[in-house]
C-alpha cells in the first residue's frame, strides 16, 4: 500500500490531539486551592489538575454540560466539577483540604 506525502503533513496533528484546558480562579484569598489549571485528556477519561506547584493526575467526567475533574488521594480528595458555558466551577474537598465553593473558569487552548 503506498501512502501520498500529503499524508504524511496530517500525521502530526492527528498525534497530538487538542486537550481541553481550564484556568480556575480563586474567589478570594482564604481559599487559594480553588485556583488550579484543569486538564482533560482529549478522547480520554483522565487529565490533570496543578495547584501551584502540585499537579495530580485525575478522572475526568463528562456530565450535561459540565465535566468533573476528580482527585482521590490518600489524605484527601479534590473535586472541580466545571460548567464551560457558564465558565464557572463548584469546587469541594475533604481531608486535609477540607472546604467547598463556587469560581470562575476560563477554557484557554490546549498545552
Amino acid at each position: 500500500m503506498k501512502f501520498s506525502p500529503l499524508f504524511l503533513i496530517f500525521l502530526p496533528i492527528a498525534a497530538f490531539a487538542e486537550e481541553r484546558v481550564f484556568e480556575c480562579d480563586a474567589p478570594d484569598a482564604q481559599h487559594p486551592e480553588m485556583a488550579a489549571r484543569l486538564v482533560k485528556y482529549e478522547g480520554e477519561d483522565k487529565g490533570h489538575i496543578t495547584i501551584g506547584d502540585i499537579d495530580k493526575v485525575v478522572a475526568v467526567y463528562p456530565g450535561l454540560d459540565t465535566l468533573t475533574y476528580l482527585y482521590i488521594g490518600e489524605d484527601y480528595t479534590l473535586s472541580y466539577n466545571v460548567h464551560p458555558e457558564k465558565g464557572t466551577f463548584d469546587y469541594s474537598a475533604s481531608g486535609s483540604k477540607s472546604g467547598w465553593g463556587r469560581g470562575n473558569c476560563t477554557e484557554v487552548s490546549g498545552g
